[in-house]
């Protein structure tokens, strides 16, 4: 599984909300489609494993619609119990985060099973290609082929096969100005599917001198954003959505998604917590809404 960093803090009161930048205010145009609002489960930890149904009706109880996965908690077996539990409390399943033996050879057809079972079509790769994305061009080429054989046998099932990149995949590659992520999408099936974490990129862009915001990073791959990580990185990664210490341009985010992505959802991940997670998760959700998301 990836390597996961910080969190900072939770609580946000409507002070703080007025003080923040105003481009960070990005309400939606009179009739354009509000993009809904997931949770990735890993942002709850173990606390959503001890008692699953418990803990998504919690999460419905917040104000998300849907849920992403980061396995699904001894289920595999009878994703059918799975899915009674998302429809339940009336949420939907968007994709899951999963590892890439699992889109590859017969684990894929297992994989896609589930996944339907649950109501989604979107496998994604959540890290563990850092090594070859990043060591050369040549790597990079390599894996993008691999990736493309999984994209298209996964179109035969039904189903989509994506990435996501951490800081690491947007820096550039041996002294070029060609980052590991573009090089890979470059050279990729067009139907993988490009989950940036705004995050990561927007970390890479501050703190590593990266050209490419986050929103010129989805816009870069048009229709391929399908499902995007929305966290927020101020001087400490991974702080909750819209707090004090963001610094993501939040408005520039939310027209690339609509504009270029092809955006179905957007996905809340937290990385640390300074109280709990369901805290953090809450605050999050509260946020989003306080700048018209």
């Amino acid at each position: 599984m990836m390597n996961r960093r910080s969190f900072l803090q939770a609580g946000l009161g409507a002070a703080a909300v007025a003080s923040l930048p105003s481009s960070l205010f990005a309400a939606y145009k009179k009739g354009e489609k509000r993009i809904p609002i997931a949770l990735q489960l890993y942002s709850l930890r173990t606390v959503a494993g001890q008692d699953v149904p418990a803990a998504l009706k919690k999460v419905a109880e917040m104000g998300y619609e849907g849920v992403e996965f980061a396995g699904y908690y001894g289920f595999d077996g009878k994703p059918q119990e799975l899915r009674k539990m998302l429809d339940d409390v009336g949420l939907k399943a968007t994709s899951t985060h999963i590892g890439f033996g699992a889109i590859q050879g017969d684990a894929l057809k297992k994989s896609a099973e589930i996944a339907h079972a649950l109501g989604f079509n979107k496998l994604i790769v959540p890290g563990g290609l850092e090594g070859r994305i990043r060591a050369s061009h040549d790597s990079n080429k390599k894996i993008a082929e691999e990736m493309s054989k999984c994209a298209e046998e996964a179109a035969k099932l039904d189903c989509l096969v994506g990435f996501h990149g951490h800081t690491g995949d947007f820096l550039y590659i041996n002294g070029t100005e060609d980052s590991a992520w573009t090089t890979f999408f470059n050279n990729c099936d067009e139907r993988v599917i490009a989950q940036v974490d705004v995050g990561w990129a927007n970390n890479a862009m501050r703190k590593h001198g990266i050209k490419l915001t986050p929103a010129e990073t989805i816009a870069a791959l048009p229709g391929r954003g399908k499902c995007i990580h929305i966290k927020s990185n101020g001087d400490v990664h991974g702080c909750a959505v819209a707090d004090s210490d963001d610094k993501v341009d939040w408005a520039s985010v939310l027209d690339a998604c609509r504009e270029k992505g092809g955006t179905e959802w957007f996905v809340v991940e937290q990385e640390q917590f300074k109280v709990n997670p369901w805290e953090s998760a809450k605050d999050c959700i509260d946020n989003l809404k306080k700048i018209g998301w």
